[in-house]
C-alpha cells in the first residue's frame, strides 16, 4: 500500500500551502506524522509557476462578467512519481472558477518529496488566485483570450505523446526555435562572474493552446541560476500545435540549451529574467 504523508500549513506564498520548516504531521485517523527531506515542487520554482498561470489560466466568460473572484484552495496528493491524486476544493471561488484551478492542477508535473532519500506520496495544497483585472493584464501580455487553435477538436485526454502525424511548428516569426533562443537568453550574472559554463538539456510539452507546460530539466543542469534561465527562455516560446488522430494533443518536446561565455546573450542588467505575474 502505497503511503501518503500529511504536510501541515501554513500561507507563505500567494501559491503555495506549505509545512513548517518540513515538518509532516497527523492530520486524521489512518495518517501519521515524521519529517520530508522536500516539499513538492515544479523545475524553475514559483516564478515558473507565475508564468504557467500567465500563460494557461482562462477565466471563464460568465463569472468574469460578474466579477467573481478569489482564491481556489485544492488539496491533493503529489505521488512519488510527480502526478496529481484525489483533487479536492478545500475554499471555492465557483463551479466554473473552480472546475478551471482543477484544470490547471492537472496540467502540473511535479518534483516528489522524498524521506530520507526514497520518494514518497504527499499530501500537498495549492492557491490559485483569480482576479479580473489581473486576468485582463495578462490577456493583453499574452495576447490572446481564448484559444487560438479550434479548427479542429482539441483532444482532453491529458495524454502526452511524443509522435504524431504533425508534430508542433514554432510559431514566432521571422526566428527559427534555436534562434529565438539564444536572442533571448541571458547570462545570469553569477554564471558569468564565477565562468560556469555547460549544458542544460530540457523537456517541455506543446499543449493544445500552442502554449509551453512541464517544462523539466533532464541532467543536472548548470549552477549559478543557468538552469532558471533555461526554464524561463523556454517558457518565452509559442507554437502551433501538435495533431494526432485529427486533434490537436499535448506533445513532448526536448532541447539541449549551451550555456558558453564564448557566445553573445542578451544584457540581463535590466532584470528582466524574473517579470512574471508582476
Amino acid at each position: 500500500m502505497n503511503k501518503i504523508i500529511i504536510i501541515s500549513f501554513m500561507m507563505l506564498s500567494p501559491l503555495f500551502w506549505r509545512g513548517v520548516g518540513g515538518e509532516a504531521s497527523a492530520q486524521g485517523k489512518g495518517s501519521y506524522s515524521f519529517n520530508v527531506d522536500n516539499f513538492p515542487d515544479i523545475y524553475g520554482g514559483k516564478e515558473e509557476m507565475r508564468r504557467f498561470l500567465h500563460d494557461h489560466l482562462v477565466y471563464p466568460v460568465e463569472d468574469m462578467k460578474r466579477k467573481w473572484e478569489g482564491t481556489v484552495k485544492l488539496n491533493f496528493v503529489v505521488t512519488k512519481e510527480g502526478k496529481t491524486e484525489n483533487i479536492k476544493v478545500v475554499e471555492s471561488v465557483s463551479t466554473d472558477v473552480d472546475k478551471e484551478a482543477i484544470r490547471l492542477l492537472k496540467l502540473i508535473d511535479w518534483i516528489p518529496s522524498r524521506k530520507e532519500g526514497t520518494l514518497v506520496n504527499v499530501d500537498y495544497n495549492l492557491n490559485i488566485p483569480f482576479s479580473v483585472s489581473k486576468y485582463k493584464k495578462n490577456v493583453k501580455e499574452r495576447g490572446f483570450d481564448t484559444p487560438l487553435y479550434t479548427d479542429i477538436p482539441i483532444d482532453t485526454s491529458l495524454n502526452i505523446y511524443e509522435t504524431a502525424e504533425h508534430s508542433p511548428v514554432f510559431n514566432i516569426p521571422d526566428k527559427t526555435f534555436t534562434e529565438f533562443v539564444y536572442t533571448n537568453l541571458e547570462y545570469p550574472e553569477p554564471a558569468s562572474r564565477q565562468n560556469i559554463e555547460g549544458n542544460v538539456k530540457l523537456s517541455f510539452v506543446v499543449e493544445p493552446d500552442g502554449q509551453v507546460s512541464d517544462i523539466k530539466i533532464l541532467n543536472e543542469g548548470v549552477a549559478a541560476g543557468c538552469n532558471n534561465e533555461a526554464i524561463r527562455v523556454i517558457g518565452l516560446t509559442k507554437w502551433k500545435p501538435a495533431i494526432r488522430d485529427g486533434k490537436y494533443v499535448r506533445y513532448r518536446m526536448s532541447f539541449t540549451m549551451n550555456f558558453s561565455l564564448k557566445n553573445n546573450f542578451k544584457d540581463n542588467s535590466n532584470g528582466s529574467q524574473n517579470t512574471w505575474g508582476r
